[in-house]
C-alpha cells in the first residue's frame, strides 16, 4: 500500500472503510464533543492529541482544504456555533475560553480526524494512528 502521508487515493480508500474507522475510533479513545449526533473535535483538541502546534494543523488545512472538507471538516458560525459552544460546556471541558470570542470555528468529525492523522508525517501519535488504521 502506498504511504498514507503522500497518497490521497490511499487515504480515501481507508476513509471509505467504515468498519476500520469504527475500530480505530474504539482503539484511539479520543474524547470529542457530541454534536448533531456525532463526535466533533476542535483544532486545539487535534493539536493536543497529535502533540503538534495549531500552526501545523493550519498548514494541513491550507494544503488539503478540499480533501479535509470532503471528509468532514467544516467551519461553523451563527446558531450552529452557539449550539456547539453549549455542547462544549455541557461536556464539562475546561478549555472553553477560546470559544467565547469566536464567531466562526473549524470542527472535525472522526473521519476528518483520521484524515489529519494520515497527513501528519512528523507526529509520533499520528504514526500510531496510521498503524492502527492499517492493522
Amino acid at each position: 500500500m502506498k504511504d498514507l502521508t503522500t497518497s490521497e487515493i490511499a487515504r480515501q480508500n481507508v476513509l471509505n472503510n467504515q468498519y476500520a474507522l469504527d475500530e480505530v475510533q474504539k482503539a484511539v479513545g479520543l474524547r470529542g464533543i457530541l454534536f448533531e449526533g456525532e463526535l466533533k473535535f476542535t483544532k486545539q483538541q487535534l493539536a493536543s492529541f497529535f502533540e503538534v502546534s495549531d500552526r501545523t494543523i493550519n498548514s494541513c488545512l491550507t494544503r488539503n482544504d478540499v480533501e479535509l472538507r470532503n471528509n468532514g471538516y467544516e467551519v461553523i458560525g451563527g446558531n450552529r456555533l452557539k449550539d456547539f459552544k453549549l455542547a462544549f460546556v455541557d461536556n464539562d471541558d475546561r478549555e472553553v475560553n477560546f470559544l467565547i470570542k469566536s464567531n466562526k470555528l473549524g470542527i472535525f468529525n472522526f473521519r476528518a480526524f483520521i484524515n489529519i492523522a494520515m497527513l501528519l508525517s512528523k507526529s509520533d501519535r499520528a504514526r500510531e494512528v496510521r498503524s492502527l488504521v492499517l492493522d
